[in-house]
């Protein structure tokens, strides 16, 4: 049977071991913590108490010093051999004692590794044996040669672990109470039952899942039957295919066979007409032979004949040339009459001309402006007249009236 979670869960990952000790180490810390204050039957100050507490120290203290001596008693091989550690911790006495124990030490090899053993040990005394045990009990030595523990053989490491181990095991069981245990097994019993009510769950979950496998199994079956239904087709479309690419291949060999007749027959009229048309080939080529020589004749004679007119053109350009300069040396003359005629005569004609038109401009518009205001002044007037005479109409008319009034009145 395994001793350690790790020798448990070998085939698990370490996600899993880590989540177990997890789980286990918040079980045992509920364990210890339960009943410390309003379960715990002894008082903190009480006497029982009290003695409880000295004997778990007492036990401690006799096992640490326990584990203490035989790391030592296991490392005198290496002490003996270190002669300033003998020198620093032992009289020349104690050395002969320790010299002598590791005299009749000696290892034996064999497959589980190196195992110590002791011989003669009838001519060791019990009593140099109580002597040796009181000699290496020296803490300072202890702390000298922790280190060296780990350089033991793997029996000597093995059982000191298991005394270490023992150590643990025994104050934790001292330090249990009864409210404690009873505690641990509530705490247990909720644990199995919370497991039993898991593994319902577990068995329900793998009936359900049972089901489903069972109804995915029928579909699976279900869609099997429909591939190899499809299947079938297209093994059936395939040979189908074959029969259909067989026969489009035969038509194809026809076809293309007779496409090689027509192919023959049809070379056969091209190289006809091939013919044909070399020959007019050469009867056009003849033709247009003639007609370049006549058109190079042609050429000859009428380069000829410009280069005759050329020749005219530049004598008769030479005449014209002198005739041209002296027509423009006219102009030239001409132009400077022309603008000085412009400068001293028109310019200031056409200044004079200009101011003449502004002032007739000026006039005109003064005489306008008088006729229109001439123009507003009769209309006003008749305007006035004609309002003057309507205000007068009606006075009459107001008059008369009133007089009519009176007359009748009087009478």
């Amino acid at each position: 049977m395994a001793d350690r979670i790790d020798d448990i869960f070998a085939g698990d990952s370490p996600e899993d071991i880590q989540l177990v000790q997890h789980m286990i180490e918040k079980i045992r810390l509920e364990i210890m913590s339960y009943g410390e204050d309003e379960y715990d039957s002894y008082d903190p100050g009480c006497r029982q108490k009290v003695e409880f507490s000295i004997q778990i120290n007492m036990v401690t203290l006799i096992l640490q010093e326990m584990s203490e001596t035989l790391e030592v008693l296991f490392c005198l091989p290496l002490i003996c051999r270190n002669e300033d550690l003998m020198d620093e911790y032992f009289n020349a006495e104690e050395q002969d004692v320790i010299r002598l124990l590791c005299k009749y030490m000696r290892s034996k090899t064999d497959d589980g590794g190196s195992t110590p053993t002791v011989a003669e040990l009838s001519t060791f005394s019990p009593a140099r044996f109580i002597e040796l045990v009181a000699i290496v009990s020296n803490k300072e030595l202890h702390k000298t040669i922790v280190g060296q523990v780990k350089n033991l053989p793997g029996v000597y490491r093995k059982f000191l672990s298991n005394i270490r181990e023992f150590r643990k095991f025994t104050i934790a069981k001292m330090q249990m109470t009864a409210q404690k245990d009873l505690a641990k097994e509530k705490i247990l019993h909720r644990m199995w039952l919370s497991n039993q009510r898991n593994i319902k769950e577990i068995i329900r979950i793998e009936e359900i899942l049972e089901e489903k496998r069972a109804s995915f199994q029928a579909e699976i079956e279900e869609k099997t039957a429909i591939i190899e239904r499809y299947r079938a087709d297209i093994q059936r479309l395939e040979e189908q295919s074959k029969s259909q690419i067989t026969d489009f291949i035969d038509q194809s060999d026809r076809n293309m066979f007779r496409y090689f007749e027509q192919s023959d027959n049809r070379y056969e009229e091209l190289l006809k007409e091939a013919n044909r048309w070399t020959k007019e080939y050469d009867t056009v080529l003849e033709e247009d032979l003639r007609l370049e020589k006549e058109n190079r004749m042609k050429k000859a004679r009428l380069t000829q004949q410009l280069q005759t007119w050329l020749n005219k053109y530049d004598k008769d350009a030479g005449e014209r040339t002198k005739e041209l300069k002296s027509l423009a040396s006219t102009l030239r003359a001409r132009l400077q009459e022309f603008n000085d005629w412009k400068l001293n005569d028109f310019d200031p004609q056409e200044k004079q001309y200009f101011e003449a038109i502004e002032e007739r401009r000026l006039d005109e518009l003064q005489a306008h402006e008088e006729r229109v205001r001439l123009f507003m002044m009769h209309r006003a007037a008749k305007v006035l007249q004609r309002a003057w005479r309507s205000v007068a109409e009606r006075k009459r008319k107001m008059r008369g009236r009133r007089g009519g009034r009176r007359g009748k009145g009087k009478k």
